[in-house]
């Protein structure tokens, strides 16, 4: 396998920095470093691959930047490293949320030359470094979200990095990449916290509940488990796509609840049907 000599710093080692790690080393990348603001992350970092005696070395000649923080945390480091950026800088993140994300790095001067926009759909429900794994983006989409003016070599410098890692990666506005994403893993991630929550309280008063669990049900709440401060952000910067879905959610709950004061077999045998084969379409 060919060895990929250029400099590529990871910042915010995590499950996905870690993952990229690993997945860019079985791939033979030679220089590969990472970074993280904290002491403590910094040292489990270095678990997996050398990591920087500060932010400014990390960023310091590399040819690609990625950003794997938290996506409320994108505009701070994209102001922070603009001026240690070089010529042919490719920067690229893997925040959730991309129309927030794009807008702040367009008020960025010179950003679209370097910074193009990412978002593997891949992760787990742990996360943390010790969680890496080299085969988390194979076979994976990568939706990608370019800013105006990003050059068109740029973008399919990005392209490319993502095939290299196994990825699919796949060129999308972000609009419809926030619309897509409300529906289909942040929407989902509220109902399984919530549920799992209506559990606890229930089960506070009726140790029953616990004996009660059975696997479609820790299958519908693993999710919940995610990292409260990335859910948090990615809540925050997609409330309005959540709020379209989750209100339309309510309507289709109101109807179940209505249903369900009445005697309505063929209703019922319907409605599973239907769920069922939408279920079957999905693979």
């Amino acid at each position: 396998m060919k060895k990929i000599k250029a400099k590529i710093s990871i910042i915010g080692v995590g499950l996905l920095g870690g993952s990229l790690a690993l997945a860019l080393k079985k791939r033979g990348v030679r220089e590969l470093v990472g970074w993280n603001h904290r002491a403590s992350s910094r040292k489990k970092a270095a678990k997996l691959l050398p990591v920087a005696p500060s932010f400014e070395k990390a960023v310091e000649g590399a040819e690609v930047v990625l950003l794997c923080s938290h996506s409320g945390s994108m505009t701070p480091v994209l102001q922070q490293m603009s001026p240690l950026i070089g010529k042919n800088t490719l920067i690229m993140d893997v925040s959730s949320v991309k129309g927030e994300v794009v807008k702040e790095a367009k008020a960025i001067p010179g950003m679209s030359r370097h910074f193009v926009p990412c978002h593997p759909m891949a992760g787990k429900e742990k996360s943390g470094p010790a969680n890496a794994d080299p085969n988390l983006y194979q076979g994976k989409y990568v939706f990608i979200t370019p800013l105006q003016g990003n050059p068109g070599p740029l973008v399919q410098r990005a392209v490319q990095f993502w095939k290299k890692v196994g990825a699919l990666p796949v060129l999308v506005e972000a609009k419809t990449h926030d619309r897509g994403v409300a529906l289909t893993s942040h929407l989902p991630h509220l109902l399984a916290s919530a549920m799992i929550l209506l559990y606890a309280q229930n089960e506070k008063n009726s140790p029953f509940f616990r004996k009660a669990v059975g696997s479609g049900f820790r299958d519908f709440t693993r999710i919940a488990a995610g990292n409260p401060t990335m859910w948090r952000d990615i809540v925050e910067m997609n409330a309005g796509e959540i709020r379209s879905f989750l209100s339309r959610y309510r309507r289709q709950l109101g109807e179940l609840e209505r249903n369900l004061k009445k005697s309505k077999s063929r209703y019922w045998f319907s409605f599973f049907e239907k769920a069922r084969e939408a279920r079957e379409g999905l693979g």
